[in-house]
């Protein structure tokens, strides 16, 4: 496994969004302002690098929490794992520190790090520019323009005063405005971050970021996080048992981690329902393998991995979804993932069930056999390797 770093927290940035229930590219958007801010005063590309991928990964602590020092505490505590600097963790915990020392953390000026003044103003301009958008949607350029250099002022004494100024004159030119609010940010993004620094990660270090992203879906929900945990270890087992060659395994391995972070995307509500869905409740979380597809398909490297984890709910009878895939679109990893997926998800404690015995687990997927929804050929393979880790 050879993946871009910075492809991979560029693609992950966007679970993040899911997480806090906001519009695709908050931390993008954050992460460009950051970016440009740090040009415009001059910071060496090493520092550069290091501010873009700590804004884009400033909320990982978020999820459902909504205490801001607990939220920034359990960030940093997340990228403490994913090989990143001691200044990027302490620019996540102090993210939401102010000038004034208004903060949780009631730290004031320079005693707050450099990373965390420019990402706590860039946040700021994002949930104000957002709310510009819903608020005045015929706005033209000019007045929401003047609106957010008005916010901007209004910001003096709370934020960094250096900071202030400068990302003041960096609005005040056409062009960031147009950038930031244009249909096609993501090309804009790519075009300025491409200088930054990258490596590539093997496969132990996507492990832990997927694993990270586990624990994100654990803040919301801990059923979630123990299926898809112990699936992966399922798939472990499995796919070596199968004889599968090095990649693919690595590869099930994450598509299995991260296969349900588009539940992010779903309300908790809903997840945890004790009782049969409504009718818009079962399309609410069916979305979930959709927003899968849509996060890890921004990932370079990632493609049969998006492909096995979104496609755990589509059945060989084109019963499945989110597109009704049939049998000749499905492989065997896809049919795979599927059945560990449903067995996994059987025989563990739900909070409104308790586990099934494995005669009723089999059983349950026998009959989606008889039903074309399974492949029961692979199924009779990997019972004997079911069975051995009982």
């Amino acid at each position: 496994m050879n993946i871009s770093k910075k492809s991979l927290i560029e693609g992950l940035s966007y679970a993040l969004d899911l997480a806090e229930g906001r519009y695709f590219s908050h931390s993008k958007h954050v992460a460009y302002t950051s970016l440009m801010i740090g040009k415009t005063m001059k910071m060496t590309k090493v520092e550069l690098s290091e501010l873009y991928y700590t804004a884009l990964l400033h909320d990982i602590g978020a999820g459902n929490n909504y205490d801001i020092k607990e939220h920034a505490e359990k960030g940093a505590k997340i990228v403490r794992n994913l090989l990143l600097s001691s200044e990027s963790v302490e620019a996540i915990r102090y993210h939401h520190e102010f000038n004034d020392g208004s903060g949780s953390y009631g730290l004031i000026g320079d005693e707050i790090p450099l990373m965390s003044r420019i990402i706590v103003i860039a946040n700021l301009l994002d949930i104000k520019i957002q709310e510009c958008k819903i608020q005045f949607e015929k706005m033209l350029d000019y007045e929401i323009h003047d609106k957010i250099i008005k916010y901007l002022e209004s910001l003096t004494g709370y934020v960094d005063s250096v900071i202030l100024k400068t990302l003041i004159s960096i609005v005040e030119k056409p062009y960031f405005l147009l950038s930031y609010l244009n249909i096609r940010f993501d090309d804009i993004l790519r075009h300025t971050s491409k200088h930054l620094l990258d490596e590539n990660y093997d496969f132990n270090v996507v492990k832990k970021y997927a694993e990270a992203f586990s624990e994100i879906i654990d803040q919301r929900n801990p059923f979630t996080y123990n299926h898809s945990v112990g699936l992966a270890s399922l798939m472990q087992v499995v796919s070596g048992a199968l004889g599968y060659d090095d990649a693919v395994k690595e590869e099930l391995y994450i598509a299995s981690l991260l296969h349900d972070i588009g539940k992010l995307a779903v309300d908790n509500d809903i997840i945890n329902k004790n009782g049969k869905l409504t009718k818009e409740e079962r399309y609410s979380i069916n979305k979930h393998t959709y927003y899968t597809r849509f996060v890890l398909t921004h990932i370079i490297g990632f493609e049969r991995i998006t492909k096995w984890a979104s496609n755990h709910h589509e059945r060989l009878d084109g019963s499945g979804y989110p597109f009704g895939f049939q049998e000749a679109e499905l492989d065997e990893q896809d049919r795979l993932l599927a059945i560990l997926d449903i067995y996994q998800a059987l025989t563990e404690e739900r909070p409104y069930r308790i586990a099934f015995p494995i005669e009723k687990v089999y059983s349950i997927l026998e009959d989606d056999v008889a039903k074309g929804k399974l492949d029961g050929k692979l199924l009779n393979q990997i019972k004997p390797i079911l069975e051995s880790v009982l």
